[in-house]
């Protein structure tokens, strides 16, 4: 692209100088309209990333703090401790757990307690009504030659309250079973959700120290702020903290400037450049590309669209979080009419560029089509040969 940027130069000097007995039109610098080598090239920038990876998560199910991190991007062994998390707010919420578990057993037994007391008072009085039922029955006559009329009534009236009183007491016994059975259970259901968060606990401290599941590097993961995880950082249950990448296969993760990003699409060829070894080139093609562009460092409003870039088995030796630099094709190399882009002027919605004609400048309105960071195709207004202005004519 330099070349032919050049080479465009060199062609507008030698019609600056062919221009020169003309003064009006030797002090505008002009482009000759040619075939020229033309393709879209989007720059980009990114880091490897390993397209399979064993992620380390944070366990339980509760916020924790991060006590202590293996160093980044260092070899680890399988069943080596990678990272291990605070105990001290698992311990307290667990003995906060067994405390309320504790607290809702007294409440268990006093519940039966206060049953069987009931149960006690109820049988006292059962036995007592018997007892009343006794005497009734032993000193109840009927005869109106001992007892008045009046005696006779309370007599019988005595003998229905006892038996609407033993009613009452069966009823009660069966609603003092029904009632405190429903307590009873309420508690237990109480006690068994705070089991089950003791016992989530303990499995959580059973999980503070996190081993190596196999041989490999060991690299931090970032949250959605960008930054990487550090000792004393609290961490959300089932969060990655840290990544054990498989290095035999690497893709890339770029970055385009949303301005930049026309005609993005998987399948096309990427140039990528190893920042640290500027002579290391990778050739690998788009496998997916984002469907919103985003901002990717904190304060900064800019937005890139986000690709993944999969890269063939290579013999270079590839790292995780190793930056580089992409040159996305986004066309093929063709030849094309096309001319830089600070000659194109628009008005009212149409492009158009200011055409030589002898001695003088003519607005002529053109059609485009693709364009690069550099140069644009047009497609209808100039022909191969014609010589434009870079610049507005004076007295046009």
């Amino acid at each position: 692209m330099r070349h032919e940027l050049s080479k465009s130069m060199m062609l507008s000097c030698m019609l600056l100088l062919g221009a020169c007995s003309d003064p009006e039109i030797a002090t505008i610098p002009t482009y000759e309209v040619q075939l020229s080598d033309f393709e879209i090239v989007i720059p980009g920038f990114g880091e490897l990333e390993a397209a399979e990876a064993q992620n380390i998560a944070a366990p339980g199910r509760r916020p924790m703090v991060i006590e202590w991190l293996a160093e980044e991007n260092s070899r680890v062994t399988k069943g080596q401790v990678v990272a291990r998390f605070d105990a001290e707010l698992l311990l307290l919420d667990s003995r906060e757990e067994e405390l309320e578990m504790l607290l809702l057993e007294k409440d268990m037994r006093k519940t039966y307690a206060e049953k069987a007391k009931q149960e006690n008072d109820l049988n006292s009085e059962e036995v007592f009504v018997g007892k009343e039922f006794e005497f009734v029955d032993t000193f109840a006559i009927d005869d109106m030659r001992l007892y008045s009329k009046i005696e006779i009534i309370d007599t019988l009236s005595n003998r229905d309250y006892l038996g609407a009183k033993e009613e009452f007491i069966d009823w009660k016994q069966d609603s003092i079973g029904e009632r405190n059975q429903s307590a009873v259970q309420i508690l237990d259901i109480r006690k068994q959700g705070h089991e089950q968060k003791f016992q989530q606990h303990q499995e959580a401290l059973s999980l503070l120290e996190i081993y190596a599941p196999y041989d490999g590097l060991l690299v931090y993961e970032k949250n959605f702020r960008g930054d990487k995880p550090s000792i004393g950082q609290t961490v959300f249950p089932g969060s990655t903290i840290a990544k054990i990448p498989n290095l035999e296969h690497m893709q890339a993760k770029i970055y385009v400037l949303d301005k930049d990003a026309i005609g993005l699409k998987e399948g096309q060829a990427v140039e990528l450049t190893l920042e640290a070894s500027p002579d290391q080139i990778l050739i690998g093609t788009i496998s997916t590309v984002s469907g919103f562009s985003r901002t990717v460092q904190r304060g900064n409003p800019t937005k890139y669209f986000e690709l993944t870039v999969e890269i063939p088995n290579s013999s270079v030796t590839l790292q995780p979080a190793q930056k580089v630099r992409a040159k996305i094709k986004a066309s093929p190399l063709t030849q094309k009419i096309t001319i830089p882009l600070q000659a194109i002027f628009n008005e009212k919605g149409e492009n158009f560029v200011y055409l030589q004609k002898g001695s003088e400048f003519v607005k002529q309105n053109v059609s485009t089509a693709v364009k690069n960071l550099h140069f644009v195709e047009i497609i209808e207004g100039l022909n191969a040969g014609d010589v434009i202005a870079l610049s507005v004519p004076e007295g046009v």
